[in-house]
């Protein structure tokens, strides 16, 4: 590219080199206008765009000082120096080639072609902006939070949840609260949490497309015994689990989550011992998972359930295999009309993802 000296230090002249070069330039000609030197804008040289990177921040003092026709109210704006402003500005106009701007004590114009340059530049940086909003909208949206329902039994896998999705999206903060199963579609239509996580047969409300239900996985029930049980009716140690057989349960206390609906739930478990074939000598109602465990750990009876739960266990609990109660499903659900973009990033991303879910898999026995 032509260069020259001045003032002891090498200078780009963009014009010069397109013409020296033999190649069209931004400018082709000088023109003049009300006895001042100007330009008019016309093909862009390829070579002045290669030596002249886009400068966004630059762009904007420009479009500051059109708009106020003034350096001191736009340096006030962008919240720089003027003598900031009145360098980027002299830059810009090295690149462009041209004054963009009159400059007298008293005023401040644009020139025909800064005129030209502004009503290209300004639609841009609106663009620029608005791709800006969508991406961090698409980030992390308006809501910096993700709340999560869970039900009795969530605990067993929502921690590995929890995990990914921080892990790609530092920025937003997570929060978990728990309900009953019965509880989990209230909260979520009154807004109070973004996901939930209930069992599958969940009644929808009557605009039950408002709901979006996503699978999760299946996994069988384990049977939840203690060190003692497991050796007296099964005749088994620790890590010598084996599926236990009909018989072997025939006549031993049970305990089930006392719940209207869910997982294991008081009737749902009750209809599915009938099914299996099974005759307990009692079934006894537990108000939450943690009293199950204590009833359980007690030597009081046998539990039934989900597969997960095998690392949430309490010292001296076991989860053993079991093959008369069937798989149960495992969802997701969300309001279709959710304004928390988080919400579906979690439910498109975490929820869908092959490696996630295959490692929530690899914990159900």
């Amino acid at each position: 590219m032509y260069t020259k000296k001045r003032m002891g230090c090498l200078l780009t002249d963009p014009f010069l080199a397109g013409r020296r070069a033999g190649c069209p330039s931004i400018f082709p000609a000088p023109v003049w206008t009300n006895g001042r030197r100007c330009c008019t804008i016309s093909r862009i040289n390829p070579y002045f765009l290669e030596e002249t990177p886009l400068n966004l921040e630059r762009l904007e003092y420009f479009a500051a000082v059109a708009e106020h026709l003034n350096f001191t109210r736009a340096a006030d704006v962008c919240h720089v120096a003027q003598t900031a402003i009145s360098r980027h500005i002299a830059a810009l106009e090295r690149e462009v080639g041209c004054k963009l701007f009159y400059r007298t004590n008293r005023s401040v114009e644009l020139t025909p072609a800064g005129k030209a340059f502004h009503s290209e530049i300004i639609p841009m940086l609106d663009h620029y902006h608005r791709a800006l909003e969508k991406a961090k909208n698409a980030y992390s949206g308006p809501a910096s939070s993700l709340h999560l329902g869970i039900g009795p039994y969530g605990m067993g896998f929502v921690s590995q949840l929890f995990r990914e999705f921080h892990s790609l999206f530092p920025d937003i903060g997570l929060a978990v609260s728990q309900f009953p199963y019965g509880e989990l579609m209230k909260r979520l239509e009154e807004g109070a949490v973004d996901v939930i996580f209930p069992h599958p047969d969940t009644p929808l409300p009557e605009d039950g497309k408002r709901i979006r239900v996503q699978h999760m996985f299946a996994a069988a029930p384990g049977l939840l015994v203690s060190a003692e049980r497991a050796k007296e009716w099964f005749g088994m140690e620790p890590g010598g689990e084996r599926p236990v057989r009909k018989w072997e349960l025939n006549g031993k206390d049970f305990y089930l989550l006392a719940e209207p609906f869910g997982p294991l739930s008081l009737e749902t478990g009750r209809a599915q011992l009938l099914e299996a074939g099974l005759t307990p000598a009692s079934v006894t109602p537990v108000n939450s998972v943690s009293g199950l465990f204590l009833m359980v750990k007690a030597g009081l009876g046998a539990a039934f359930v989900p597969s997960f739960m095998g690392e949430e266990l309490p010292e001296g609990l076991f989860l053993l295999p079991q093959k008369l109660l069937p798989a149960q499903n495992y969802c997701s659900m969300t309001l279709a009309d959710s304004q928390n973009p988080a919400a579906e990033l979690f439910s498109g991303g975490i929820l869908t993802s092959r490696t996630v879910m295959d490692g929530i898999k690899k914990g159900i026995r």
